[in-house]
Formats: structure tokens, sequence, C-alpha cells
């Protein structure tokens, strides 16, 4: 009898007592939590411009920290489709706009309420496909991660779990571009196709294949953008290179201005900014955009 394993043997699935072990949790703590989570959220919403409030469900301290632990130790084990840029070490809104400049056509679509209609069932049947865990390991996993048997806009677990259920979404506008000569990707919700020229139908073609993947899409804010208009994606302007806006560009001189002048508080009271952090974000991405320019 052979009593060597085999060299490319499937190792056992993760139980709980696993996950718990990866946690740095005992397994009565990992009990306790899965009971309490539901409940250990804050809701508050977020106002964008004009727009209705985001509504921000953000996990208390401990369980962002578990939530964390969770995405580093194994939820990263399985990496989303080449097409998504979103919340992926490495790439960023830069690296998304990157792939459609200097294009004659730009197409920008938007998935509507991207994480709430991300369902648990669909978050499960992730799990069960892409990961080797036990029933008992996923039920925990979605309890840890879902809310309301959906993911929670502001769990640090959530944009990649969204990014692996719409993997074979990812696969589909891809495989639909490439037919057609286009460029897509995907940066969480917003959803951009370039070319030199776009099908008649390729809003039909692409809506048609979100429904199919369980989402759907907010009409009103469809672009076709050609190289006669600003083209922008994910916030950035694409028809030559990639850069910031010329307002922003304008503000953040000015404002450096400001802050040489006069300080970096008399100038952060007046910038529009809330934070230091938030205006140091800010200039972080006018840096990384200037490395692409």
């Amino acid at each position: 009898m052979d009593i060597y394993p085999e060299a490319d043997a499937v190792p056992p699935p993760l139980t709980s007592a696993d996950l718990a072990k990866s946690l740095h949790l005992s397994e009565e703590r990992l009990v306790s939590l899965l009971s309490s989570a539901e409940k250990s959220y804050n809701r508050f919403p977020l106002k964008c411009g004009r727009r209705r409030p985001r509504w921000i469900e953000a996990p208390n301290p401990f369980l962002k920290h578990v939530q964390r632990c969770l995405l580093d130790k194994i939820l990263y084990t399985v990496v989303p489709h080449p097409s998504a840029h979103g919340f992926q070490p490495g790439r960023s809104i830069v690296s998304n706009a990157r792939m459609h400049s200097c294009r004659e056509w730009v197409l920008s679509m938007d998935m509507k309420d991207f994480f709430p209609t991300t369902d648990i069932h669909m978050v499960e049947k992730m799990l069960q496909e892409h990961f080797n865990f036990t029933q008992e390991t996923i039920e925990a996993i979605l309890r840890l991660t879902c809310r309301r048997n959906a993911l929670p806009q502001g769990a640090p677990t959530s944009p990649h779990l969204a990014n692996l259920v719409f993997m074979e979404g990812d696969r589909r506008l891809t495989a639909m571009a490439i037919e057609h000569g286009m460029t897509y990707t995907r940066y969480a919700d917003d959803m951009t196709f370039s070319g030199d020229t776009l099908p008649e139908d390729i809003e039909e073609q692409v809506e048609l294949i979100a429904q199919e993947a369980g989402y759907r899409i907010s009409r009103h804010k469809t672009r076709r953008m050609g190289q006669h208009q600003c083209q922008k994606v994910t916030g950035l302007v694409v028809n030559e290179g990639v850069r910031l806006p010329r307002g922003k560009r304008r503000r953040l001189r000015a404002i450096l201005n400001d802050v040489r002048k006069n300080g970096m508080d008399a100038a952060l009271a007046r910038s529009g900014f809330r934070s230091a952090d938030e205006l140091s974000g800010h200039l972080a991405l006018a840096r990384m955009v200037g490395t692409v320019q």
C-alpha cells in the first residue's frame, strides 16, 4: 500500500476551527462574534454632492479588524477577473483610466446599488465555487461579512467579495468587448468600454449581461463620449493620456500656494476639505496621475 500522499492531493476543506485560528480567535470568541455581528454596525448617510446620500454601514472596530484579517489571510487568495481594478493591490482609478486613454469613443455605465444587490445567496454560491470550505465555515464567513442578507457598504470585505461574485459577468463583458475590438474595465460599480467605434446596441448587450448576473444598470448615468468631448473615466480625463480635470488641478495648485503663504491650518479652513488627511489623499492622487502623463 502506498503510504505517501499524492503530490497534488487536494487539501482538506477549511473548517470553522481553522477559520478561528487564522483570525487569531478562540473558537468560543468566534462563536460569540458570529452571534453579535449583525448588530455591530453604525449606519449613517454619506452625502455625495447633489445626489441622494449613500448609506454607509461601518462595522465596529473589532469586527472591522476581524474582517480585515479574513480578507488578507483568506479571501485575497482568490483573485478577481483582470478587468476589475477597484480595491485590488497595485490597482487604482488611475490604472483603470489608463486602459481607456486616447480612444475615439468611451462608454461609461454604472450598476445600481452594487453592494446591496450582492445578496447573501450570491456570496454563498461564489464561496462554494472558488474556495475549499466546509459548509459550516461558509456560513460563518457569511455572518462575518453580510448584513441584512447583503454586502454592507463600509465593510472592508465587501468590495473584494463583490468583485468575486461578478467574476463571470466580467468574463462575459470582456469577451463581448474583445469581439467588437473594444477594451473593458470595471472599478466597483463603474464599467467602462472604449475603442475606435462602439456598437449601436452595446448598452443593451451590457444591460443583458448585468441582468443575467443579478444586477441592474443605472441608465441615467450612461455616457457615450467621443474625442470631441471631455472623456472621463472614474473621474479622470483620458482624451490625451490621463490627467485630473482642469478645475481640480487649478484648485489643488491654489490650495498649495495658500499653504505656502499662510500655513496648513489657514489654507485647510478655506479649502473645502474636511481634514489634512483628505487633502493629502487628493495630492497623492495628483502625484499618481502625474506619473502616467
